[in-house]
């Protein structure tokens, strides 16, 4: 018999010692599926035996296989929906079975193996890359006794987690979060985990990420034999302080060790695959955690729930709050923020209680954190926000027709399109089903169609029935569209003219500083912007972004090398070139941004 799911029944509840309960395996056979009823009832047994001590409170978390052994819907089919976006598998451990597979293992294949560096064995000092200068010390990776392994210097740093983007090119970006070799902790390594001195980019190859925090002025290691925490803590980007809270379902605590380390604690996963690599022990107490984004992540913990015999009272169903709060789920992770009050945690956090943000709070989201975002001059348009707070500057919450709602867009269960865009739209009359793609524009006209618009271009003639059967209607769809953008309508071309978010949702931000998150204003970024914030060294607009300065050379300008500078003579000429067109006054248009609200 293959052992397929383990079986953790070991439970401690946030700020409490008494719940601990000893681990109990269950070894279940291939398909044995009334294994999975039997172990709810174990674990309700064992919930209600802590309930009748106090040892339990309500925010019991308990993971998303006891969620999906009940809820044999949709999420469950094939285990290819949610189990294959990105909320399931940003954080995972590295393990040689899963070399170079995408969402599972580690990319990076350098020297064109078929493993990935790391089992090869890769040796920065022996080869010319970003870590020249810090040769003969530059970082070696290596699996060793199973673990993967950065070695800077003379110490080994266990890596814990990858922690992987997958945009919406294509491109995958993976960091690694390790420990890091001291000598004043009882374990010899830091409590915390901390991120590693490089990470992998699929269309770049290695790159350096904060090499300073492991290197000195004199290109040397910080960190020998005798390195202390607290030299840690002073130059290392901390996962546990900055980022696991959005990274896992449900925060069991997070305090601050007598070495100056903030340490995360994590609810225990119940049931889980061996083989998943989205579980591990991520605080090193031998026990795997409830990692990444589950089920419980928006519909709050699911210990009631179970208890309660399924009552649906006792867990949230975000669809049935309203659009604030419905959104307020998502906002938790998609915006930069940090711990309230004083800001010392980097996610939505009350340190005076110790609690996080749960959905379906009576309590305001924005009660548990601070502002962390940073915006293009005009305050508006995010330069790194993430996409919640840039959201909440556009016209959608309030949008004259309903309140727009993240979910209308993104399918938070499933990654069939890239950015979890929905594969359909119901529209809420007519309860016609429109299949919407982002790439022809059926993503945004299966809501727009019928609105009619302040310009030349005439929405209203465009008819849901249109949008949902676009390929017989795209001819009569363009045409309009046209009368709009004043381009030709090839949305599904590589260029995307007329594409919708081209234009409404251009990228201007992204992890350091790449340009790779689109914009959530849903504003056509202005020229005459770039040019009117040139005191404050410009901003991007959403042209030059998308097509002229990048791939048309429209102005006889050429192309522009350097997207994160907007203050150079290429981008005030380009600018100027654009305003005649958009405006004011323009020939197409006439927007200006001075008497806009």
């Amino acid at each position: 018999m293959r052992r397929v799911l383990t079986f953790l029944l070991m439970f401690a509840v946030a700020g409490s010692a008494r719940a601990q309960i000893r681990p109990v395996r269950s070894h279940l056979q291939a398909g044995a599926t009334s294994a999975v009823p039997a172990a709810i009832t174990a674990l309700k047994t064992r919930l209600s035996a802590m309930q009748a001590t106090n040892a339990v409170g309500d925010n019991v978390y308990v993971g998303s296989e006891l969620c999906l052994a009940c809820h044999n819907g949709k999420l469950t089919t094939g285990e290819a929906s949610w189990r294959d976006t990105q909320h399931a598998a940003a954080y995972i451990r590295p393990m040689t079975q899963w070399t170079l597979v995408p969402g599972k293992g580690v990319l990076a294949a350098s020297l064109g193996k078929a493993t990935d560096d790391f089992i090869q064995g890769l040796d920065f000092n022996a080869i010319s890359s970003p870590f020249d200068q810090y040769k003969p010390n530059a970082p070696k990776l290596s699996v060793k006794n199973g673990t993967y392994t950065i070695t800077v210097g003379q110490l080994d740093l266990p890596v814990v987690f990858i922690k992987q983007w997958r945009f919406t090119s294509g491109v995958w970006e993976q960091l690694f979060g390790v420990r890091v070799p001291v000598s004043d902790s009882p374990t010899g390594k830091t409590e915390a985990v901390y991120s590693s001195p490089l990470f992998y980019a699929s269309d770049a190859g290695w790159q350096t990420y904060t090499p300073e925090a492991y290197y000195d002025t004199n290109n040397q290691p910080r960190y020998g034999a005798g390195a202390t925490t607290g030299t840690v803590v002073a130059n290392c980007e901390s996962a546990d302080q900055n980022c696991v809270g959005c990274h896992a379902t449900g925060v069991r605590s997070i305090t601050q060790n007598a070495r100056g380390e903030w340490v995360f604690k994590g609810f225990v996963a119940y049931l889980y695959k061996p083989d998943d690599p989205s579980y591990f022990d991520y605080d090193g107490d031998g026990n795997f955690k409830l990692m990444n984004i589950g089920c419980e992540s928006c519909h709050g913990p699911g210990g009631q729930h179970i208890l309660g015999e399924g009552d649906p009272a006792k867990i949230v169903n975000p669809d049935k709050l309203d659009a604030k709060s419905a959104n307020d789920v998502c906002g938790q992770c998609h915006a930069v923020v940090a711990s309230s009050p004083t800001g010392a945690i980097g996610w939505p956090y009350d340190e005076t209680t110790k609690t996080s943000w749960i959905p379906g709070s009576s309590t305001p989201l924005q009660s548990y954190y601070t502002d962390g975002e940073v915006w293009w001059p005009d305050g508006k348009t995010g330069m790194d926000t993430s996409q919640y707070p840039e959201f909440y500057k556009s016209t959608k919450p309030t949008y004259q027709f309903h309140q727009v709602r993240c979910t209308e867009c993104h399918d938070p269960h499933e990654n069939a399109q890239a950015g979890q865009i929905v594969t359909q739209i119901v529209d809420a009359q007519t309860k016609l089903t429109i299949p919407t793609r982002v790439e022809d524009n059926t993503l945004c006209l299966a809501c727009h169609a019928t609105h009619g618009q302040n310009t030349s271009a005439d929405f209203s003639k465009i008819t849901k029935d249109m949008v949902a059967a676009y390929a017989d209607s795209r001819t009569a769809i363009g045409a309009i569209v046209e009368q709009h953008t004043h381009h030709p309508y090839g949305p599904e071309r590589t260029m995307g003219l007329s594409r919708c978010t081209t234009c409404h949702m251009a990228m201007t931000q992204g992890p350091d500083g790449a340009l790779s998150l689109h914009g959530h204003t849903f504003e056509a970024i202005s020229p005459q912007k770039t040019l009117k914030y040139q005191d404050q060294d410009g901003m991007p607009n959403s042209c030059a972004l998308s097509c002229h300065a990048t791939k048309v050379n429209s102005f006889d300008l050429g192309l522009d090398p350097d997207l994160h500078v907007w203050n150079a003579q290429f981008d005030k000429d380009l600018a100027n070139a654009l305003v005649k067109y958009y405006g004011p006054n323009g020939l197409w248009w006439n927007v200006d941004v001075d008497k806009q609200p």
